[in-house]
């Protein structure tokens, strides 16, 4: 055998061990992803956006320009996807080929079911695990007016895709209000005709109800905004994820 090929295969073999012991680790972090569900409440879902976002977030802060920011956010998305299907039911809702694909994209493996839009939020209430894959407000996407009720308990919990993230163009809804953390932006269902008294912007307006961001969250229990019981927060999650040198 020639020196090239001895060398060749001793790569070779090296490539095969470092797989090796990715697997076995692999194996390590679903069964720590397995246990979690013990730990947390039974009304708890097993997604946690805001704890998928600091993940992938982290590991982009570390990660070296040899490692393709798209390519590694590909592989832990799957294995992310994975983790939550190791703790119990979580299924994809979409209604079009457009957000099937994003699911696709976003959670690989993901079981995914056909979303009925004349039923919708009732679907996404009585399927266990489900979180809904909804177009990005805007013309003929004004689904979100349908979340401006007191009672309603579906709220918008991140956006699609995941990267590249000038290109989002889709929400992730579920059962559940996030909890607001530093660093997020809110959404808030208010009346056309008043502003609340904090920095944001509109993200669709229809049906003289506008859907508002805003970078931090409306106050509906202070005397900040006008006619309380006409504002509805329907979700707060991090803009992006960013690109960045560690300090």
């Amino acid at each position: 055998m020639k020196a090239t090929e001895t060398k060749l295969s001793d790569v070779r073999k090296a490539i095969d061990a470092i797989d090796n012991q990715m697997l076995a680790l692999i194996d390590q972090r679903l069964a720590l992803a397995k246990s979690l569900r013990a730990l947390k409440p039974a009304s708890q879902a097993a997604w946690a956006p805001a704890r998928e976002h600091a993940l992938l977030q982290r590991l982009l802060d570390q990660k070296s320009e040899a490692f393709p920011a798209k390519t590694m956010i590909a592989m832990w998305s799957a294995l992310i996807t994975c983790s939550l299907m190791t703790q119990g039911p979580f299924v994809l809702l979409c209604a079009s080929d457009k957000t099937r694909a994003l699911a696709g994209v976003s959670f690989p493996g993901a079981p995914v079911e056909t979303l009925d839009m004349k039923s919708w939020q009732a679907q996404i209430a009585n399927t266990p695990g489900a979180v809904a894959i909804m177009d990005f407000p805007g013309q003929e996407q004004n689904w979100w007016l349908d979340l401006a009720k007191a009672s309603q308990q579906l709220f918008v919990q991140t956006l699609l895709p995941k990267w590249p993230t000038q290109t989002q163009s889709a929400c992730c809804v579920s059962m559940g209000r996030p909890a607001f953390k530093s660093g997020q932006v809110c959404w808030t269902i208010i009346p056309a005709h008043t502003t609340p008294k904090v920095t944001g912007r509109i993200i669709a307006q229809e049906k003289g109800l506008i859907l508002f961001e805003s970078n931090e969250p409306v106050d509906l229990s202070s005397g900040s905004v006008s006619n309380q019981s006409n504002y509805f927060h329907i979700g707060s999650f991090f803009p992006s994820l960013l690109t960045r040198k560690s300090p």
